[in-house]
Parts: C-alpha cells; structure tokens; sequence
C-alpha cells in the first residue's frame, strides 16, 4: 500500500548551513536554475533494447540520485526546515487527446517494482483518473520529458510554496559528433543547495547514463 513520504524537523542549533539557509530564504526568488547537455547514448541504447520508456527509466535514475544526496531531502515548510525519509517522482502526463495530466509516483529503489507500478499510475494519470495530485506532501520532485525541442536555458514556474522542491525537465534528444545528447534542466533552493551538492547529484546521474544497468543495483 502506499504511504506518503514522511518528514521530520532539523535540528537547526546543529544545522551546519543555517546560515546560508537564513540568507537565502530572505531573497524573493531563491532557487537556482541549472542547464547541462547530458550524453544518452548507452542510456538510449539500453533502453530501446530493453522496451522501457524513456520518461520512467529517467524518473528512476533521478529519483534514485534525489534520495543518495541528503540535502535533496531537505523541504522547507511553514517556514521550517524538515527532511523527509525518503523522495518520489511525480510525473507530468500527456493524455491520448493531448491534455497535459500530473501523476504522484512511487520509489522503492526496486527498478522492476518501480517501474512496473509507475507505468500503471502513468496510465491512470493519462485518462484524468489520478487523485493524488494536489497533495501538500512535498517528499517528492517535479519531473517532465520535453521531447519536441531542445534548449540551452529553461525557466520553470515559480511557486514560493513549493520552492524547496526540485524540477527537472529533460528537453528533445540531438546528435552531437556522433553521441546522442540532451538538455538536462533542474532548479533548486539555494537555501538547501549549493553546486557541491549537486555537483554529487550529477556524479549519481552520470553513472546511471554511462551504465545503464546500474540500475538493476540497489
């Protein structure tokens, strides 16, 4: 059965960001947005061998580099820093028709588990059915594939409420001296944030790409 992801309060008298937490969350808009070209050769191969869809196999390997960087576990809610145990994707849909559906989906870090189920939510999602969305949970990021064009710069929606929460946003593939890239957006709060730590996020996510089946590991 599913379970929210479940959130706890830091302890902000041994938080050792505290004060850049306190300075950035003074600013108006205090995320920061990112955009990298990643290689998805190996990653596109596997998958087409595979049958797996891209957008799911991607959720995955974010989800999963979310959860081994623990500063991408940190939320801000009610003005108050909590970190939850463990983070989801949430997926954007699009219908048969072409209306564009959110879906809350799941992580276990189990890939044939995952995947399976987020496949079937994906499917509930894309007919309107999916009733979990608009939950005040924040234990999960925002992940969309723009298959339709690439980019070298992307600006996400802004929402004060929700700002602690990380976007990512995967633009159309393209061919660059024989390697199959894509462009790779993400936003984060820089209160929580800074480029060390997504600089370890990217080292989960570049190992994925190069090795895809790193992700039948847990």
């Amino acid at each position: 059965m599913f379970e929210w992801p479940k959130c706890k309060p830091v302890d902000m008298n041994s938080y050792d960001r505290k004060e850049l937490f306190e300075h950035f969350c003074t600013f108006e808009i205090p995320v920061a947005t990112r955009t990298i070209q990643i290689d998805v050769t190996k990653l596109k191969d596997y998958i087409d061998k595979n049958n797996y869809k891209f957008s799911l196999f991607m959720g995955f390997i974010i989800a999963r580099a979310n959860n081994r960087v623990q500063e991408f576990k940190y939320r801000i809610q009610d003005g108050k820093l909590v970190e939850y145990d463990k983070i989801i994707p949430a997926f954007t849909v699009l219908s048969a028709d072409k209306k564009l559906y959110f879906s809350r989906g799941v992580y276990t870090d189990d890939f044939k588990n995952d995947y399976k189920e987020n496949l079937e939510i994906n499917r509930i999602a894309g007919l309107g059915q999916d009733k979990n969305v608009g939950s005040s949970n924040q234990g999960l990021v925002f992940i969309t594939v723009n298959p339709w064009n690439s980019f070298t710069s992307l600006q996400f929606p802004y929402s004060s409420r929700f700002a602690s929460v990380p976007v990512f946003s995967i633009g159309k593939m393209y061919t660059d001296n024989d390697r199959i890239k894509a462009p790779f957006a993400f936003q984060t709060h820089h209160g929580l944030i800074d480029g060390y730590h997504v600089g370890l996020f990217l080292d989960v996510l570049e190992s994925h790409l190069e090795n895809p089946e790193l992700v039948t590991l847990k």
